[in-house]
């Protein structure tokens, strides 16, 4: 290793041909022999190889949210929080208890005020639909009438990818009728666009073992969740399997997603938005009659926050 003195004050780095490599080490530059790093490719090699493609595999999975939270553990290490995952991760080794755990993600609604809206939409044509009283209290929307009236078998929360059935599904074409009774084996799908990715048939739910019905679900904290999320509204597709048939045959159900709340600028001021989008038949006149809880916020308070919580140590 031979150390470089430069009069004109010029900095070197990196390789010149075959002549040599251009380092720094402690301040110094220094200039060493050029040399082709020995790859025996053993079987330990090849393992920690793996690890860390599945590191990074993993972290390219992540959400913005779910890298941020990482971000959030590495401050003071002097590291970004993508190295630190993938330090851990090689750590881990093949240990599955010490392999880091996927961040958890939610989003905090905070308000000072909650209320009951009732509102009916449709117009034979339209399919997206503005509340008139956002923000929306997520899991809160529902059809406000009878089951015998419901014109919706699925309501999915774009924010969480939480998917909401209001009453049982026992028709294999849901509330349009006319198909065969749900049956072990079948699937609930979905297809829905994600942070620039489509995702396609989905499984959501399958029905076990002498299953008649795919079971409602009607509280936020039951609710099925999709792999991926926020949903882009107006993407959200339905479907239910017919395993019995030969072949199998998918059938479309009827679904709604809603945009709880979304901030927009409309002329210069940021005003706050809801949305709900009927995904397959748009609703006669006002025969989409829903219900939710609006909620308000006053001086400190602000709507509602998303994050997510990664595991320090």
């Amino acid at each position: 290793m031979v150390k470089i003195t430069n009069i004109f004050g010029d900095v070197y780095s990196g390789q010149a041909g075959k002549a040599g490599v251009f380092a720094k080490w402690k301040g110094r530059q220094y200039r060493r022999k050029y040399v082709i790093p020995a790859n025996p490719k053993s079987i330990m090699q090849q393992i920690v190889r793996g690890w860390f493609k599945n590191a990074v595999d993993t972290w390219h999975l992540y959400t913005s949210l779910q890298r941020l939270a990482y971000s959030y553990l590495a401050t003071g290490l002097v590291m970004s929080g993508f190295n630190l995952y993938v330090s851990r991760r090689q750590k881990a080794g093949d240990v599955t208890e010490k392999i880091p755990i996927t961040p958890e993600c939610g989003i905090k609604q905070i308000a000072s005020e909650a209320l009951e809206k009732t509102e009916d939409f449709g117009d034979a044509s339209a399919t997206e639909f503005p509340l008139g009283f956002p923000p929306a209290s997520i899991g809160s929307l529902v059809e406000n009438q009878l089951e015998a009236s419901q014109t919706q078998d699925v309501v999915v929360h774009d924010l969480m990818g939480d998917v909401m059935i209001p009453w049982d599904i026992v028709d294999t074409q849901g509330v349009t009728g006319g198909g065969s009774t749900i049956a072990e084996g079948d699937k609930l799908l979905i297809d829905y666009h994600s942070a620039g990715r489509i995702i396609e048939k989905e499984v959501l739910y399958t029905v076990p073992v002498a299953g008649v019905k795919i079971p409602k679900i009607t509280a936020i904290a039951d609710a099925l969740r999709t792999a991926r999320f926020p949903i882009d509204k107006g993407t959200v597709k339905v479907y239910i399997e017919d395993a019995a048939a030969s072949p199998s045959t998918v059938y479309q159900l009827e679904s709604m997603d809603v945009l709880n709340a979304v901030t927009v600028t409309e002329d210069t001021t940021k005003v706050t938005k809801a949305f709900v989008n009927v995904n397959k038949t748009a609703p006669a006149i006002d025969a989409l009659k829903l219900k939710y809880t609006n909620y308000r916020h006053k001086s400190k308070y602000r709507g509602q926050r998303g994050g997510c919580l990664g595991k320090g140590g």
